[in-house]
């Protein structure tokens, strides 16, 4: 499924870039464990969840090689090419389109032209979300620490995650599949989605069951891109990260970095508001 909120971000992120995308190369990319990062030839960088758990033939065998044709030869691909990469089927293809769009956009942020949202910086996502004690919150992934502040706070939540084996023997009584989704974020006046959702291409069908009145934010390093498409599909909290140093990303994802090691060492909080 192609996702629409990418196609327009997509769109918005070739219209604001401060020079064409086919004059701006990939200097270099990780596909690491849990993230895949891009370097851009501007010097900016981006990066985006790697879902090996999508990845069904995971596996030393011609399938999975068939995975990533052109591995090895990636390298000077102008970005008009690699973004595209955002909308394949191929989710390791989808990591690292999504990985140089963050990084566009954090080079289009830098350009300071116009725009209609707040930036903030150094604030969690759930906290911008304001979440009052009564109101019912719908996870969707498993965020484990933001599982942890429900349960301290006494919200009523669910937890809607594809593999429940990620889920404590705890957590399992807050736990939905993903076929009873679109129930548990009718029930919540708070969707917290994680950016795992955009590379996966199931943003779109969580987002058509946003309504007016709920309040929606994605959150996590994949969630740096230009907001404007997004802000449009009804979410109001845009929460990733901005690289400060795209060299050492890389060099952390090379050795299995996560989103803990990227934020301790070579990025900020960023979000954007509506």
């Amino acid at each position: 499924m192609v996702s629409s909120v990418l196609a327009e971000t997509i769109d918005m992120i070739r219209e604001k870039s401060p020079a064409p995308l086919q004059e701006i190369g990939v200097d270099d990319l990780v596909l690491g464990i849990f993230f895949t990062g891009v370097k851009l030839s501007t010097g900016h960088g981006g990066c985006a969840f790697t879902p090996i758990g999508d990845i069904p033939e995971a596996v030393c065998c011609p399938s999975s090689a068939a995975r990533m044709p052109p591995a090895g030869n990636l390298e000077g691909k102008p970005a008009s090419e690699i973004v595209n990469y955002s909308l394949d089927p191929n989710v390791l293809k989808s990591a690292i389109g999504i990985a140089t769009l963050n990084g566009l956009s954090g080079w289009i942020l830098e350009s300071g032209n116009e725009r209609e949202y707040e930036v903030v910086k150094e604030q969690d996502g759930f906290d911008l979300l304001d979440i009052q004690p009564y109101e019912t919150v719908s996870l969707v992934g498993a965020f484990g620490p933001y599982i942890k502040r429900l349960k301290a706070m006494g919200n009523p939540f669910y937890i809607i995650e594809k593999n429940r084996l990620t889920l404590r023997p705890d957590e399992m009584k807050y736990f939905k599949p993903e076929s009873e989704m679109k129930m548990a974020i009718e029930k919540s006046q708070v969707v917290m989605i994680t950016g795992t959702a955009i590379v996966n291409h199931t943003i779109d069908a969580v987002l058509s069951w946003i309504s007016n009145g709920k309040r929606a934010g994605i959150i996590g390093p994949t969630a740096s891109l230009i907001p404007d498409a997004f802000f449009k599909w009804g979410v109001n909290v845009m929460a990733g990260v901005r690289i400060l140093n795209p060299d050492l990303m890389l060099k952390i994802l090379k050795q299995g970095g996560s989103a803990y090691h990227l934020l301790k060492e070579c990025s900020e909080k960023i979000a954007f508001l509506k």
